[in-house]
């Protein structure tokens, strides 16, 4: 039976392609909670397999999931602030945390499950640039993608596919250690 769930879902993502990818992280993106990595981890294994371009599902995920923050953005932007106008205390809050905080914030929020899609929620109503907002969540998205993409490589049993794990370990430990320096930097400064 399970064997079966697997094939059903491998199919499943195989037929949605790259646009259906894109579409369904634009959806995990915004404020619907759903796990990318149902669609992800098989992508990266049919991508294993051939089936399917790592780098496209990379590219197709990524925008998929900038899309949707960038929704979440913008709700937040226009009609929260509008909805919570009587709040200013609330909403200066967090204009002052994102004024020092919006960068590592955003970077290491979609690297956390369950708080990436929501980190523009609060990005929006505290009138984060878009300067900042779009790069900065279009590369923590990236990482993240890419990581589950890769996780769903390595369980290709194949001696190559087996490579993708040291890879992954290597991404997580760059993000690990290149996070800390960076909090370590703006808690000095």
């Amino acid at each position: 039976m399970f064997d079966n769930l697997i094939d059903l879902l491998l199919n499943f993502i195989n037929d949605i392609g790259y646009l259906g990818i894109y579409l369904y992280m634009s959806i995990v993106g915004s404020f619907i909670p759903l796990p990318s990595q149902i669609v992800l981890i098989p992508a990266g294994y049919l991508a294993s397999k051939g089936d399917m371009n790592f780098f496209a599902i990379w590219i197709a995920a990524t925008l998929g999931s900038t899309t949707g923050a960038t929704i979440n953005y913008f709700l937040a932007n226009k009609l929260l602030r509008n909805i919570m106008k009587n709040q200013k205390e609330l909403i200066l809050k967090t204009e002052k945390f994102f004024e020092k905080h919006a960068k590592i914030s955003l970077f290491l929020a979609p690297l956390t499950i369950g708080a990436g899609q929501y980190i523009s929620i609060p990005a929006g109503l505290g009138k984060t640039p878009l300067s900042i907002f779009l790069p900065i969540t279009f590369a923590g998205n990236m990482i993240f993608n890419f990581l589950m993409i890769l996780i769903g490589y390595a369980f290709n049993p194949d001696e190559a596919n087996q490579k993708a794990i040291y890879v992954t370990i290597a991404l997580l430990a760059f993000v690990v250690i290149s996070a800390t320096i960076y909090i370590l930097r703006e808690i000095k400064s």
